[in-house]
């Protein structure tokens, strides 16, 4: 990744920090704000494709919805969705989705989706910046983080997109000209950058390597949030089509795409309802 590439998502992530810890009590909030378009590459395009979500874990139909005030001015910045079943001594609810208005200003800046059992978190998505519009999703298989897509210029289209196994870096694909095409591939070893394929004539394949130098202590890029506040359960994508470079250097085979993914979506929910006074928060 570039250095200007680097510092870039490092101020993004330091304004996000800076944000969270102001609101370390909170677990969640929902405003009214429009969110991204799932994107779909385009035809010509090697850019893998966005899981489907499952938007209807952050509707309110058929929920139970909890706020919480943070910063006292009465207004809820924190919505806690509640899926519920049973009734009177067997009712049960289970946690969908946490929504959170970091800055108080009406708009979501982090979403998070759960698994049916409300334990793990499936996708984060944030918007770092405060304009009111995502820029990294998250996706998690089995509570692990698998995938992060960044958008790094704001056109509403992920240009950047990191792959983990075990929660470690093995891979990043870029699009370095913002023309919908992946013409850069990172490979890591050991947490350490062990080669970069480019694509220099547009063809969607790499025609190009760099090595890194033997013994370069290179390390992965900063990464974007922490645990609690962290990036995504995966999805599906497959990585570019690409050649291996020459063995000399005992190049490893690119990992496995990710596993499968959520539901289709559904619309997302336009304002989240008051929920009755008997409705109990989840801690």
């Amino acid at each position: 990744m570039r250095l200007d590439d680097r510092a870039r998502a490092q101020r993004k992530s330091t304004l996000l920090l800076t944000a969270l810890v102001a609101v370390s009590g909170a677990l969640t909030a929902c405003g009214s704000t429009q969110r991204p378009a799932e994107t779909t590459p385009m035809a010509d395009s090697n850019s893998p494709s966005a899981p489907q979500i499952d938007r209807s874990k952050c509707s309110d139909k058929g929920k139970e919805i909890v706020t919480v005030d943070t910063n006292g001015d009465k207004k809820p910045d924190v919505w806690k969705f509640f899926s519920v079943s049973g009734s009177g001594n067997t009712k049960t609810q289970t946690l969908t989705c946490k929504q959170v208005d970091l800055n108080h200003d009406g708009k979501l800046d982090i979403v998070y989706y759960y698994d049916d059992k409300g334990a793990q978190t499936t996708l984060e998505e944030f918007d770092l910046d405060f304009d009111g519009k995502f820029d990294l999703t998250v996706y998690y298989a089995q509570g692990k983080k698998v995938r992060e897509e960044l958008d790094t210029n704001y056109d509403q289209k992920p240009d950047l997109f990191k792959y983990y196994e075990d929660e470690k870096l093995v891979r990043i694909e870029r699009d370095t000209n913002n023309d919908g095409k992946i013409d850069e591939w990172q490979y890591y070893e050991a947490g350490k950058l062990d080669r970069i394929g480019y694509d220099t004539t547009g063809s969607g394949k790499v025609d190009k390597w760099d090595r890194a130098p033997e013994g370069d202590e290179a390390a992965p890029p900063p990464e974007q949030g922490d645990k609690a506040a962290a990036p995504p359960a995966a999805a599906g994508a497959k990585p570019a089509a690409t050649t291996e470079p020459p063995k000399a250097a005992a190049a490893t085979v690119p990992p496995p795409p990710a596993t499968a993914p959520p539901p289709p979506a559904t619309a997302p929910p336009k304002a989240a309802a008051t929920p009755p006074a008997t409705t109990a928060a989840k801690k």
